[in-house]
């Protein structure tokens, strides 16, 4: 198998393997701050546990659906417009995830969780206002690159 054969079918676990390395980073780097305040080790630990469970929800869905054959590579994920149902199951996933993370955020006290516990992610945003900014401005740009996965003719390579 050519190396473009092997990132597109198994590039999705480095994804996953990120996400994770990602909420490890974090717990290490919050073990300090939960010695000066323990109050804060809940909170903590289910911003880091919720971090790696979701963030790596659409990864497995794509992952499932390059391992059993209906998708031939990670490439194709940016071509939706094509209509396969396992790329689509990936971006419903995606837009189910952003719909309830701004649920989250915004009305189960997600963006105060995050303002009151610094270096969650390496952020350490004091406004929970702000974090709601800065999610609308990601959601943003999520949003222009699923549409134009969605309208571009973009080629996938061999």
């Amino acid at each position: 198998m050519n190396p473009m054969g092997i990132i597109g079918r198994w590039f999705w676990l480095a994804f996953i393997a990120i996400t994770l390395l990602g909420s490890a980073y974090c717990y290490a780097t919050t073990r300090t701050l939960v010695r000066e305040k323990p109050e804060l080790e809940k909170g903590y630990r289910a911003l880091i546990r919720g971090y790696a469970i979701w963030g790596n929800i659409p990864w497995v869905v794509m992952g499932f659906g390059i391992v059993i054959g209906k998708v031939p590579s990670m490439f194709h994920f940016f071509r939706p417009r094509d209509g396969n149902p396992y790329v689509i199951a990936f971006f419903v996933t995606v837009i189910v995830l952003w719909i309830l993370g701004t649920y989250w955020l915004i009305f189960r006290g997600g963006a105060k969780m995050i303002a009151t516990h610094p270096g969650f992610l390496n952020v350490d945003i004091k406004n929970p206002a702000l974090i709601i900014l800065i999610w609308f401005a990601c959601l943003a740009g999520g949003t222009i690159a699923v549409i134009t996965m969605f309208t571009v003719d973009i080629p996938v390579p061999n």
